[in-house]
């Protein structure tokens, strides 16, 4: 894999175009519990990536793989110090600019690589990944966002083939710094990453958040016209439940639970989901997911 930042002009300029698949991260500095580091969702995020090129490069070896620096600029960070936030509608701005320079280029592949559930972060890729198509003819290849829906709704293929169960695998139940997350953070230091010790082991379990009451009203009557907007709107009403809680704790799960093999089983599910994707890009279409509250994705415009 090549590093665009220290590639000249004129090797940038000798790439193949049709050949060459652009690769970045996107995810917040954001703080993840008392035991993990703010920067959890980058670190996963690169591992990803570096996953993704390896397996791009064995099944694709004729093409060139080109990575960008990573892109911290996330939005729905979780609002407490530490994290660092930004709006969607700047992080939608930041990668239409991208996908703008890079189509002006000639380049057509953009693989991005993400670890992080924000709603509004979540809406502003995959608008931003749909406009990409329609002005530039950019294909973006976004996973995650494919994947986040199905942790979150208890995908059978996904609980099947990660072996994992509800509860530990990145649903509401597990959304932020417990099972799903540390496990993710062990594996990466089973790979000689040394950004997980053993404090997970001393964080208790965090008490299931209350959904909002008018959010769970009105997922009900949603529910009379769109199955999918009432699952959203119940996981929306459970994430502000958590969110607005005056004794929230900076994490959701079980942390105590988690396991490098847990977290290995997560990755190898990534890149899988990612590879179908990509394999659907290479048709020359644009690979559009729907995000969790895509039906309400005007919810990214709000402050």
């Amino acid at each position: 894999m090549l590093d665009y930042l220290e590639l000249t002009i004129k090797e940038i300029k000798d790439l193949d175009r049709n050949k060459t698949i652009i690769l970045m991260s996107v995810s917040p500095v954001e703080a993840h519990g008392p035991h993990l580091p703010v920067g959890t969702d980058i670190f996963v995020a690169e591992e990803l990536q570096r996953r993704y090129a390896e397996a791009l490069q064995q099944e694709f070896p004729d093409y060139t793989l080109l990575r960008l620096p990573p892109l911290f600029t996330g939005a729905d960070a979780l609002p407490v110090k530490g994290s660092l936030n930004f709006p969607a509608p700047l992080l939608k701005k930041v990668l239409l600019s991208l996908a703008r320079e890079l189509a002006g280029q000639g380049f057509r592949y953009l693989f991005l690589s993400d670890n992080h559930g924000g709603p509004r972060h979540q809406l502003a890729i995959e608008t931003a990944a749909r406009r990409a198509w329609k002005k530039y003819r950019l294909i973006v290849v976004n996973p995650f966002n494919l994947i986040f829906r199905m942790m979150v709704e208890n995908d059978p293929r996904l609980l099947q083939e990660t072996g994992l169960s509800p509860g530990c695998c990145g649903d509401d139940r597990d959304s932020h710094a417990g099972t799903n997350e540390t496990s993710l953070m062990l594996a990466l230091k089973s790979n000689n990453l040394n950004l997980a010790d053993e404090a997970f082991r001393d964080v208790a379990s965090s008490p299931s958040p209350l959904p909002k009451k008018g959010v769970i009203l009105l997922s009900r009557l949603c529910g009379l016209f769109s199955n999918e907007l009432r699952r959203d709107l119940e996981h929306l009403a459970r994430l502000l439940g958590w969110v607005n809680d005056k004794q929230m704790l900076p994490y959701l799960g079980a942390p105590a639970e988690a396991s490098p093999e847990r977290g290995e089983a997560m990755l190898r599910f990534h890149v899988t989901i990612g590879m179908e994707l990509f394999r659907l890009a290479l048709r020359g279409e644009p690979v559009p997911v729907r995000p969790l509250l895509w039906q309400l994705r005007i919810l990214q415009y709000l402050p």
